[in-house]
């Protein structure tokens, strides 16, 4: 490694070659994998500049660029990842929280505070963030589901280092619930992406992402009609649904909701004025 192992310098190399490789956030990314590397707080990096990194630090620094040029996620190399101001564990075989999930989780605690929610289901829980973050700010008392057994190593470890309670099951949707159980909503951030859009995705989520967390069908809804189907078992009377969905979607979604015995619909908008969120509140008996 002919690259001189002073704070500044490695930052100054590392962004080169992340600019190189096409990323777009080459200088905030070289210095998360810097700080990563070399274990230093990011005010350590910011004020000495030339302290030098010891030679296992910065080969792992130039390891982990090697990675992320190649496209592995960012999020996957740091193996954490913020979400709700909590830290989540991340790495291969589970979806990255991002933030567009966030109007999801705000949708529900500004309900969760008009209709007074106690209880509530996440489907397809990933690594958890959903229901750890309702949790934390909400108080719920919650229950998530996955299909898949390394999403849920995940959501159990973030659990854990959450100091939450969220009680995780293996499921294929409804199946291990009990058929008693009631909730006050439900929520899900469901695949929905379109199989045919799978081939133009970006590299790192198409090649890295699991995509049974990404391929919603023939046209990306596949999964919306089957929580939906059981969904009205699952409630109390007065009960509110929520999903985040695909911009395109929320004509057809609000009209599923409808469809399948739902009112109060209203849908949010993320931070670029895209539709992220719809929600609607089952009618009551």
């Amino acid at each position: 490694m002919n690259q001189k192992n002073d704070i500044q310098s490695l930052l100054q190399w590392g962004q080169k070659g992340l600019v190189e490789a096409g990323k777009t956030n080459a200088r905030q990314e070289a210095f998360l994998l810097l700080q990563q590397a070399s274990g230093f707080s990011k005010i350590k990096l910011m004020t000495e500049t030339q302290t030098e990194l010891d030679t296992k630090a910065a080969e792992q620094y130039a390891a982990f660029l090697n990675e992320r040029c190649a496209g592995r996620p960012l999020q996957y190399i740091l193996g954490e990842w913020e979400f709700m101001g909590l830290p989540f564990l991340v790495g291969e075989g589970v979806l990255i929280p991002r933030a567009d999930t966030e109007i999801l989780v705000e949708s529900v605690l500004e309900k969760g505070k008009q209709y007074h929610f106690q209880t509530g289901l996440d489907i397809g829980t990933g690594t958890g963030c959903i229901p750890i973050s309702l949790e934390k700010y909400g108080n719920f008392k919650m229950m998530a589901v996955d299909i898949s057994p390394q999403a849920l190593a995940y959501a159990q470890k973030n659990n854990v280092c959450n100091q939450t309670k969220v009680q995780f099951l293996q499921s294929d949707l409804y199946t291990a619930i009990p058929k008693e159980t009631k909730f006050d909503f439900i929520v899900s951030n469901p695949p929905y992406i379109e199989t045919a859009e799978i081939a133009d995705l970006m590299e790192e989520v198409r090649v890295y992402e699991p995509h049974n967390a990404l391929d919603g069908g023939t046209d990306g809804l596949d999964f919306y009609r089957r929580i939906l189907e059981q969904a009205q078992d699952f409630l109390k009377n007065d009960g509110w649904i929520f999903f985040e969905i695909g911009y395109t979607q929320r004509k057809d979604l609000l009209q599923l909701l409808e469809q399948t015995g739902f009112d109060s619909l209203e849908s949010r908008q993320d931070l670029v004025g895209l539709d992220r969120v719809v929600m609607g509140r089952k009618k009551g008996v």
